[in-house]
């Protein structure tokens, strides 16, 4: 071999890497991100079940992609940081067999949507998600149900589906529109009218969803995040230096708008609340984050460890369940994913939270901006969607949430295309029409 031209070594090691053959199938990248999901969807209903068959699951894929591994794990290296830090706040917990616990879980969770964004075929991952939303959202609208809400002038009930609550299924149906835009535009490349249609619909179903839970901050954050799709595709007709112009300007206007959403946030929302008629406490989150500043205090830097406050027995929770009227004392949160870190983790956590997610998403929208596609740019929308809610929902940390999963995909999505061994063929400075991407190995 050391007397081999370099690019039939490379192509040897890519073989060797990367069986062609029934493991490297694209249907089971699809199956895959339909059923990791799925499981995580459909919580409510499966309970105890979710946690097992996800493990089996991840088992399944460690032996079915076991080549893949070395390099997932590479790309994902910076991303799993967060899970263990939280699993390892053990060591400083109030309650450390509940940080552990929990911890492992978020671990697990962490690693799913990982393969999801860094493990599989986008476009095939991409489909597997969106048809999980569209089976939930199907099934929410056949199955679903409402619950009691205090809604003022508008209603005294709102669509929670299957979900717990309200606010979870209009997450669900922000997510799913999302989702459905992504994988229209890449139908529509791909030129495949039946997946189109199944788009098109689903996302009527799922807006319907949205509509219906009456959940303000969703429609807020997707009302910001749809029209930054639409642009973004839009712009992949300019050429490429107006492109780079264009996410250029996009990347300082998302940083400007998320340094500065402390001053005009607060106000949009009061005001979209207004509108929905809710309260101007935010339905008692500013209750929940006095509580919770009381708690920093006490601990600033490392926090009580990872989920170690929201336990049985701690009576600051108990008295916020009380107040919040969760008789089941479980599902519950500060309503705010800075004040949540800090809870638990401390500004050493809050740290490493925003040191890993500004790190991927620059590498995200730098790739995205270089390469844009319809897959990408969706994971892009759906992080956006997610940074705009994050102030007013805990969001990224729970163990076995479809949420955690689908922010460590989009996270490590843009690592993973560069660990591969990859690059993608030349386009032409201004395209004619929408294309998919395609990849050729180093070797060609």
């Amino acid at each position: 071999m050391n007397g081999a031209p370099a690019h039939l070594v490379i192509a040897r090691l890519a073989t060797v890497e990367r069986p062609h053959d029934l493991r490297a199938a694209r249907g089971y990248d699809l199956f895959f991100g339909f059923a990791s999901v799925s499981l995580m969807l459909f919580v409510p209903q499966l309970k105890s079940l979710t946690p097992l068959l996800l493990l089996v699951l991840l088992a399944v894929h460690c032996v079915w992609r076991r080549e893949d591994l070395p390099r997932l794990l590479r790309a994902s290296s910076l991303y799993l940081l967060l899970p263990l830090f939280a699993a390892a706040s053990w060591l400083w917990s109030v309650d450390p067999y509940a940080s552990r616990y929990y911890g492992i879980q978020f671990l697990i969770t962490a690693l799913i949507g990982c393969i999801v964004g860094a493990g599989l075929d986008r476009k095939a991952a991409m489909r597997g998600v969106f048809l999980a939303f569209a089976v939930y959202g199907f099934s929410s609208l056949i199955f679903g149900r409402s619950v009691a809400w205090g809604g003022g002038a508008i209603g005294s009930s709102a669509f929670a589906g299957l979900a717990q609550a309200k606010n979870t299924a209009g997450d669900c149906g922000a997510v799913g529109i999302i989702l459905s835009l992504a994988v229209l535009f890449d139908a529509i490349e791909e030129r495949k009218p039946w997946l189109a249609l199944l788009a098109l619909v689903a996302m009527a179903v799922q807006a319907d969803m949205l509509i219906a839970s009456r959940s303000s901050g969703a429609v807020l954050a997707v009302g910001i995040a749809v029209p930054l799709f639409l642009l973004w595709n839009l712009s992949r007709l300019f050429s490429r230096p107006a492109r780079v112009v264009t996410g250029v300007t996009a990347i300082l206007g998302i940083a400007t708008a998320v340094l500065t959403q402390h001053i005009w946030l607060p106000p949009l929302v009061a005001q979209m609340s207004r509108a929905l008629g809710k309260d101007s406490t935010l339905t008692g989150r500013t209750y929940l984050w006095g509580r919770a500043a009381a708690l920093i205090e006490e601990k600033p830097l490392l926090g009580v460890g990872y989920n170690a406050f929201w336990r049985k027995g701690n009576l600051d929770a108990e008295g916020l369940w009380r107040y919040a009227g969760i008789t089941s004392r479980s599902g519950f949160n500060f309503h705010s994913t800075p004040t949540e870190l800090l809870v638990h983790l401390g500004y050493a956590g809050l740290a490493l939270f925003v040191l890993v997610f500004v790190a991927l998403s620059i590498l995200l929208l730098v790739r995205t901006m270089i390469r844009p596609d319809a897959i990408m740019i969706g994971w892009c929308t759906l992080l956006t969607y997610e940074v705009v809610r994050m102030p007013f929902e805990s969001i990224g940390t729970g163990p076995f949430h479809y949420t955690t999963a689908l922010l460590a995909a989009g996270l490590v999505v843009s690592a993973g295309w560069l660990a591969r061994g990859h690059r993608p063929d030349r386009l032409p400075d201004r395209p004619r029409r929408f294309r998919g991407e395609r990849e050729v190995p180093v070797s060609a």
